[in-house]
C-alpha cells in the first residue's frame, strides 16, 4: 500500500485540476438550483425558515458537493480494493432497516439517527455498482463463463430482495438497471444476456402472480387506469397530469399550477416534483430540464469511452444508467406512462440520502477522469 501511495504522488494535483469535468459539475448545480426553487414553490413559496425543506435540501447539496470533491481525489484503485467492504456495509445497512428502521408513508425504508434520517437503499445503489464493477474487472474474459454470469446476478439480487421487502419496488428496479448496464459493457456471452432478456416476460408473469404484494398489483393497474380509484390511489396521478397539462407552453410562474396551490397534488416535493415543476415552467421549461439531464448523461457516458480499464468503464456506464433510469422513471410516472414507484428525480427531488448518493456518483466519475492516466487495473 505504501508503494502504491508513493507511485500516485508527483503531479497529482495538477492532473486532477486539468481533467476535472467542470461542465458536469455546473450542469448538476443548475439542476440543484432549479430543484431548490421547485421545492420552495411546492412548500408554498413563502418566507424561508431555518427548518424549511428548501434549507434542508440546500444543506444536503453542500454536503453532497463536499462528498463529490473528496471522492474525485481518491484513486479508483483504492475504491476497487474496498469494493467488498463497501458492499458488506451496504447490506448491513439494508438489514438494519428491517431491524430498527422507521416507517414513513407505509414503508420502512429509513433509519432515524436523531438530527437526520437516512435511507440506506440510496447509497446501496452505488455500493452494488462498485462491487459489480470490481467483480467484472477481476474476472475479465472469464465473465464469459456461465458461473460468473450467475454470480454477477446474485451480487445484485441480494440487495434487491432486501429492498423489495421494505417495500421499495422503484429502488429494486434501479439495481436491475445497474446490472444490465454493467453486463452490456462486460465480456459476458451475449447468448447468456439474451437468454435472461428472453426469459424476462416469464419472470414478470411469475412475479405478478407469486411475488408482488396485492397493493403493488393494484398500484400498477391504477397507474394506467387512475379513474378506477379516483379519490384513492389514482387521485394524485390524475392531479399530476392536470398540473402538467395546465402548465401550457410557458407555465404558471413560481406559484405553480392550481393543483399545487390548492394542495391537491400530494408529495410534490419528492415523487411528483416533476409535475409541480412543469406547472411552474411549462413545456419550454420541461424541454430545458430534459436537455440538462441529457448533458449530464453525455458527460458521464463519455467517461466510459475515455477510461482504459474494465472497472472504470463499468463504473461510468453504471452511473449513467442509474441517473437515466431514475430520471426516466420519475418523469414517466408523472405523465402516466409508467407506474408510480417512488423513484426520486435526480438532483431535484427533496431528500438528503438521494442527493448525497447522486453527488457521490458524480465524484466516482470525476475520480475516473482525474486519475485516468494512472488507472489501468483489472483485465481488459
Amino acid at each position: 500500500m505504501g508503494l502504491l501511495a508513493t507511485s500516485l504522488r508527483g503531479h497529482e494535483r495538477q492532473a486532477n485540476l486539468r481533467n476535472f469535468d467542470w461542465a458536469l459539475l455546473v450542469t448538476a448545480l443548475v439542476l440543484c438550483g432549479f430543484g431548490l426553487v421547485a421545492i420552495w414553490s411546492a412548500d408554498g413559496a413563502g418566507p424561508i425558515g431555518a427548518g424549511s425543506p428548501v434549507v434542508r435540501q440546500a444543506i444536503a447539496i453542500l454536503l453532497g458537493l463536499a462528498l463529490m470533491a473528496a471522492l474525485s481525489w481518491v484513486d479508483p484503485r483504492y475504491i476497487k480494493a474496498l469494493a467488498w467492504a463497501i458492499y458488506s456495509i451496504a447490506l448491513a445497512g439494508l438489514v438494519a432497516v428491517d431491524l430498527i428502521g422507521v416507517t414513513i408513508g407505509g414503508a420502512r425504508r429509513w433509519i432515524d439517527l436523531g438530527p437526520i434520517t437516512i435511507q440506506p437503499s440510496e447509497p446501496a445503489k452505488l455500493a452494488v455498482l462498485i462491487a459489480l464493477a470490481a467483480f467484472v474487472a477481476d474476472r475479465g474474459p472469464d465473465m464469459r463463463r456461465w458461473v460468473n454470469f450467475v454470480i454477477a446476478g446474485v451480487i445484485v439480487l441480494v440487495p434487491m430482495a432486501l429492498v423489495y421487502q421494505q417495500p421499495d419496488l422503484g429502488t429494486a428496479g434501479c439495481f436491475a438497471a445497474i446490472w444490465l448496464a454493467v453486463m452490456l459493457v462486460s465480456p459476458v456471452r451475449r447468448l447468456h444476456l439474451l437468454a435472461v432478456i428472453a426469459a424476462s416476460p416469464l419472470v414478470a408473469l411469475f412475479a405478478w402472480h407469486f411475488v408482488l404484494h396485492d397493493y403493488m398489483r393494484d398500484r400498477l393497474l391504477i397507474s394506467y387506469q387512475p379513474e378506477r380509484d379516483y379519490f384513492g390511489e389514482g387521485f394524485n396521478i390524475i392531479q399530476a397530469q392536470i398540473a402538467i397539462g395546465t402548465g401550457g407552453l410557458l407555465g404558471n410562474g413560481l406559484a405553480g399550477s392550481l393543483q399545487s396551490q390548492l394542495g391537491l397534488l400530494r408529495v410534490r416535493h419528492t415523487d411528483f416534483i416533476f409535475a409541480h415543476a412543469m406547472g411552474m415552467v411549462g413545456f419550454v421549461g420541461g424541454v430545458a430540464l430534459i436537455a440538462a439531464y441529457l448533458l449530464v448523461l453525455w458527460r458521464t457516458s463519455r467517461v466510459a469511452l475515455l477510461v482504459n480499464d474494465l472497472f472504470g468503464r463499468s463504473l461510468a456506464t453504471g452511473v449513467t444508467a442509474l441517473l437515466f433510469f431514475q430520471a426516466f422513471v420519475n418523469m414517466g410516472m408523472n405523465v402516466g406512462l409508467l407506474p408510480v414507484t417512488g423513484v426520486p428525480l435526480p438532483f431535484i427531488s427533496l431528500g438528503g440520502s438521494a442527493i448525497w448518493t447522486q453527488f457521490a456518483a458524480l465524484g466516482l466519475v470525476q475520480a475516473l477522469l482525474t486519475h485516468r492516466r494512472r488507472t489501468a487495473f483489472g483485465r481488459h
